[in-house]
């Protein structure tokens, strides 16, 4: 489950799908064959693109620490979202897959409540083993 946005938050000029879709070019666009309407996406999407990547290359060189302490950050807030969504699946889950998922809320969840939880799950696991 995603955090929602708040209104302090800006969104990106270029979305992550106009991204994902820019990074998988066609035949026609690899031989630099665009549309007009596609043309004009480019102007202003590519100088967008450029300062954000210049941005995270500066941030990379003169913060690494803060850098990879954002992204750490991402990493565990995915894992736990993850976890998350597996444990509240409608599906049957594994208990292998169940005990990663726990172990994942007991290491990283700030949740109180959400930890004894995991822990509840882990000890009636391990009885029932």
């Amino acid at each position: 489950m995603e955090a929602p946005m708040r209104d302090t938050e800006v969104q990106p000029l270029v979305s992550d799908d106009l991204l994902a879709e820019l990074a998988n070019p066609d035949y026609h666009q690899q031989c630099g064959e665009f549309d007009a309407e596609t043309r004009a996406m480019l102007a202003t999407a590519l100088p967008e693109i450029c300062s954000e990547l210049l941005r995270w290359r500066q941030t990379a060189a003169n913060r690494p620490f803060a850098l990879a302490l954002a992204l750490r950050s991402e990493a565990i807030e995915n894992r736990l979202t993850d976890a998350r969504r597996a444990i509240r699946a409608p599906d049957p889950i594994h208990p292998r897959d169940l005990a990663a998922a726990c172990e994942t809320l007991l290491r990283h969840s700030t949740d109180a409540s959400e930890r004894a939880a995991a822990s509840d799950v882990l000890a009636q696991m391990q009885e029932a083993a």
